[in-house]
């Protein structure tokens, strides 16, 4: 599999929901309990729980496709879909844990 289309995937299967999550968040906090923002934190709450365990999925998925490990991860940090490698927001990604 390219990169190109690994990252593509992964900002479609990812960060899509993440920015539905944000925006769900928005507007439920200013529906049910008429403040923006703290629906906006709930929504981000979610939404990066959402990108913690999606990223892992999707790399593991990208990785099983042929997809070259360093390339994915370089290629994803310039494009904002994972941060970049050795920053703390990274060790946030909860890998799928095995079922053996």
């Amino acid at each position: 599999m390219s990169i190109g289309r690994a990252i593509l995937i992964g900002h479609l299967v990812v960060n899509g929901p993440v920015l539905g999550l944000l925006a769900a968040g928005a507007v439920l906090g200013r529906a049910l309990a008429g403040n923006l923002g703290l629906g906006l934190f709930g929504g981000a709450v979610v939404a990066w729980l959402w990108w913690s365990l999606a990223v892992p999925r999707w790399r593991a998925w990208a990785l099983a496709r042929g997809a070259d490990a360093a390339e994915l991860q370089r290629v994803g940090a310039v494009t904002g879909l994972v941060w970049p490698k050795g920053w703390v927001f990274g060790k946030t990604e909860l890998p799928p844990r095995d079922r053996h």
